[in-house]
């Protein structure tokens, strides 16, 4: 009984990556993120069907070195890139350029908001390599 009462106490003091500021994000990221969905006026959008790919479609390639490569409807070109907590920062120039808050992110997909000044835009991507 004392062992069980143990396990009961210790048990939901441990964690795993996803309770941990950033956790997973710094595992998963280096790769190339492709958008398929943006949420516009409360609905998801397929952002890779006409009109909205030639709109909206965008990606982003992360490198473990810290640089990144972006296309698309939020600018073509590459920077910097720094993981705070559950934010992923991107720099051009040593300038702030755009912020990713990670709603959720595994190996393959991630639900993120972009954050451009204060403009907001929830997306979901998909690792494409």
């Amino acid at each position: 009984m004392l062992l069980l009462a143990t396990i009961f106490i210790v048990l939901p003091g441990c964690s795993d990556d996803k309770d941990e500021p950033g956790g997973g994000i710094k595992e998963n990221i280096v790769g190339t993120w492709t958008g398929t969905a943006a949420k516009i006026d409360g609905k998801w959008i397929d952002i890779t069907k006409y009109p909205y790919n030639t709109r909206l479609g965008f990606s982003a390639t992360f490198y473990d070195d810290g640089t990144y490569y972006g296309k698309g409807a939020f600018g073509t070109g590459s920077g910097t890139y720094k993981i705070k907590g559950n934010t992923i920062e991107t720099y051009v120039g040593g300038n702030l350029y755009l912020k990713y808050e990670v709603k959720e992110m595994t190996s393959s997909t991630a639900e993120l908001t972009i954050i451009e000044g204060n403009s907001t835009l929830d997306v979901k991507v998909v690792k494409t390599k």
